[in-house]
């Protein structure tokens, strides 16, 4: 810790200035020695200049340091003082994520000589949000033009008779459609803050998801269970965002877990959603890497884009909660929802 202190410009300057400071009092502490030294040869009695010298060293030694660490006290305040600016505008900058790019460095108070690069630094931060509002734009509205073809082309199919290729084509056409519609969830998510004032009972929310994709969970030859809380366990959130969050846990677990297993959804006190399932579980290295946009493990086979988790954690994030990943005891995994009441 104190050699990165030192390798730092608060560092070298502290040092550097203090040392030139401390060497610049000895030196003159030493010339008003010697002078005074010449001074008291200079008196008649000998025995005089002596004990002249000996009383000004006696006097005048204890000085030193306490000058010293005036003069050390003054400069580290001094330099921080003046890095202050400098500090303040590096924790704004620690600041800027792909979620609040709209954050700028304050150029007030910053040396004179900083300036320019505090300008080229907020013109850039203007290029990149320029560039990330295109690429939600993009994919908004390359979303929302997509719903119209893909809704005419499923119900086009729907009339077809049943044949295993009709079947085949329904079956794309459906991911598709879940595609687009991850993919304006997405825009949304990274377009506009969420409204998360509205009370949502989380147990109400996950019994009503159980109940939309039991069915669908059954055609997969998969069960869904739900464990219940003991008294209600009530946040302040978005339903919508919240609702779509469980659905993402739901179906990754469903089409992680094997055939003829459960899955249960939990609610628990005080504020926590589990979803687990009997499924392969997920490493513990890749538990992080889960929830990144687009991600797929080595050997996916499952359909999907890898958006679903992606979705759950930018809705925990909005709801200044938490998602994560946990063991189920036996084997499985245990996806973990938590939020703050």
């Amino acid at each position: 810790m104190r050699l990165a202190w030192l390798k730092s410009l608060e560092g070298k300057l502290v040092s550097r200035l203090a040392a030139i400071s401390i060497l610049a009092m000895l030196v003159g502490f030493v010339g008003l020695l010697v002078k005074s030294y010449r001074i008291a040869k200079g008196l008649s009695d000998e025995g005089a200049a002596d004990r002249f010298v000996g009383e000004f060293l006696k006097e005048a030694a204890w000085t030193f340091p306490l000058f010293a660490a005036v003069v050390l006290g003054i400069v580290v305040v001094t330099v921080r003082s003046s890095l202050g600016p400098i500090k303040a505008a590096s924790a704004r900058a620690a600041a800027i994520t792909p979620a609040a790019t709209g954050v700028r460095l304050d150029p007030a108070n910053i040396p004179t000589e900083l300036e320019p690069l505090v300008s080229a630094i907020n013109g850039a931060l203007d290029r990149l949000e320029l560039g990330f509002e295109a690429q939600r734009r993009f994919t908004s509205d390359a979303a929302h033009e997509l719903r119209t073809p893909l809704a005419i082309l499923t119900t086009g199919l729907e009339a077809l008779p049943d044949t295993s290729e009709v079947a085949r084509l329904r079956h794309d056409a459906a991911r598709m459609t879940r595609l687009v519609e991850q993919l304006l969830r997405v825009a949304r998510l990274d377009a506009l803050p969420l409204n998360t004032t509205q009370s949502i009972d989380l147990g109400v929310l996950a019994a009503e998801t159980i109940e939309q994709l039991a069915p669908w969970a059954v055609s997969l030859d998969r069960r869904l269970a739900y464990d219940p809380p003991t008294t209600p366990v009530v946040i302040q959130g978005n339903g919508d965002a919240l609702a779509s969050a469980v659905r993402n846990l739901v179906e990754n677990a469903v089409h992680h877990a094997p055939a003829g297993t459960e899955v249960v959804v939990a609610v628990r006190a005080p504020a926590q959603i589990r979803v687990i399932d009997r499924g392969p579980g997920v490493p513990i290295e890749r538990r992080g890497a889960v929830f990144e946009r687009f991600w797929r493990g080595p050997g996916e086979t499952r359909p999907g884009a890898g958006l679903g988790l992606s979705i759950v954690f930018q809705v925990a994030k909005a709801h200044r909660g938490h998602v994560g990943v946990e063991d189920t005891p036996g084997g499985g995994a245990t996806m973990v929802l938590r939020f703050q009441q």
